[in-house]
C-alpha cells in the first residue's frame, strides 16, 4: 500500500465546476472532451491514482465507490462518465448540445450502447497479459508502464482491504470491489475470453466500418450531418484507446477497415481532441514514474529526443 497520505485539496471547497479526473483514463477523455466542444468552463483536479489517491478518505467521502471521472459543482456531486455528460447536456442548455438527434439512424443508437457497454478496463490489462495479440503500443503503454500497472493489479485486491480496515465507513464497497476484483482477475487472465472480446470488437467495427460507407464522412459525423455529438465522442475514445494499446493493425491497419481508419484521422484532427491529450512532458513524466530503475537509462534517450523535438516545435 503506498505510503502516501492525500489530504482534502483546498480546490474542493471552490465555487464552479471541479472535474476530478485522470488523464489517461479512458472514461475521464470523454468527459474533458465534452466539456471543451461545450465551451465550460471548469476546474480540473488530476487524482494521482499510482499512489491510490483515489482510495484515500478524502476522495471516497466524495466518490464511495473510488471511481473516476467525478464532477463537482458546489455540493452537489456527479460521479461517472455518463451521469456527467448527462448532467451537462441538461444544466449548460445555452452551450452547444452534444445530443444526438432524435431522427439520427437507429445503428448510431445502437453504436453507443454498444461503446458504452465495453469492459475497457478487461480490454486494457487483457492487451497487457496477452501481448501476442497486439502490435506496437504508444506511449504512455509501454512495456516497462505495463509492467507496472500489472504488478499494481496483482495487489490492488490486498490494497483494498487495507483500506477498508483503515477507513470503516467505506469498508463495504472497497471489501466489495476487492472481492470483485479478483474475480475479474481470473477473467482477464484468460485468453480465450480475451480473443473473444478481440472477435467482439471486430464485428463491432466492420459494423462500423458499412454504416460509415452510408455517409458523407469528408463533412460530416456519425449521426450523419455536420453535427458533432456524444456518440463521436465515445467512438474516437475507443479508437484512440485501441491504438495506443497497439491494436489499431488489427482493427483497421493495412486497409482492413480504410474508412474507420479515416475516421479516427478525422477525430484526431479535431481541437476539442487535441486539447484534452496529455502532453508530451506529462505522458514522459508518467513513463519516468512507472519504470523500474533498470529501465531508465534507456528511456531517459528517448526522452531527450521527444523532448527536443517538443521545443522545436513551440
Amino acid at each position: 500500500m503506498s505510503e502516501k497520505r492525500f489530504k482534502r485539496p483546498s480546490v474542493a471547497n471552490g465555487d464552479g465546476l471541479i472535474l476530478y479526473c485522470n488523464q489517461y483514463s479512458y472514461y475521464c477523455l470523454k468527459v474533458l472532451q465534452a466539456l471543451n466542444e461545450k465551451g465550460i468552463r471548469f476546474t480540473k483536479y488530476e487524482i494521482d491514482v499510482t499512489n491510490d489517491e483515489h482510495f484515500s478518505e478524502w476522495f471516497l467521502e466524495l466518490n464511495p465507490r473510488a471511481e473516476l471521472p467525478v464532477l463537482q459543482n458546489g455540493s452537489l456531486v456527479v460521479p461517472g462518465s455518463c451521469r456527467i455528460l448527462e448532467y451537462l447536456e441538461e444544466n449548460f442548455p445555452k452551450n452547444k448540445s452534444l445530443r444526438m438527434p432524435p431522427e439520427a439512424n437507429k445503428l448510431v443508437f445502437a453504436f453507443r450502447q454498444t461503446i458504452e457497454s465495453l469492459p475497457i478496463g478487461v480490454i486494457t490489462i487483457g492487451s497487457f497479459l496477452h501481448s501476442q495479440h497486439v502490435g506496437s503500443p504508444k506511449f504512455p503503454f509501454v512495456l516497462p508502464v505495463r509492467q507496472s500497472i500489472l504488478a499494481r493489479e496483482e495487489t490492488l485486491a490486498e490494497r483494498l482491504r487495507t483500506y477498508a480496515s483503515d477507513y470503516p465507513a467505506f469498508a463495504e464497497v472497497l471489501l466489495k470491489k476487492a472481492d470483485f476484483h479478483e474475480r475479474k482477475r481470473t477473467i482477464i487472465a484468460s485468453e480465450e475470453y480475451f480473443c473473444k472480446l478481440l472477435t467482439a470488437l471486430d464485428e463491432f467495427l466492420t459494423g462500423v466500418e458499412q454504416y460509415l460507407g452510408t455517409i458523407d464522412l469528408q463533412h460530416g459525423w456519425l449521426c450523419g450531418t455536420d453535427s458533432f455529438t456524444i456518440v463521436d465522442i465515445g467512438l474516437g475514445t475507443l479508437l484512440h484507446r485501441l491504438y495506443v494499446l497497439g491494436l489499431e493493425e488489427r482493427f483497421w491497419g493495412d486497409q482492413k477497415r480504410p474508412l474507420v481508419g479515416r475516421y479516427f484521422t478525422k477525430i484526431c484532427q479535431r481541437e476539442s481532441f487535441q486539447n484534452v491529450l496529455p502532453s508530451k512532458v506529462s505522458i514522459l513524466r508518467t513513463v519516468w514514474i512507472n519504470t523500474p530503475p533498470v529501465y531508465k537509462a534507456g528511456l531517459a534517450a528517448v526522452s531527450s529526443v521527444l523532448l527536443s523535438s517538443t521545443l522545436l516545435k513551440r
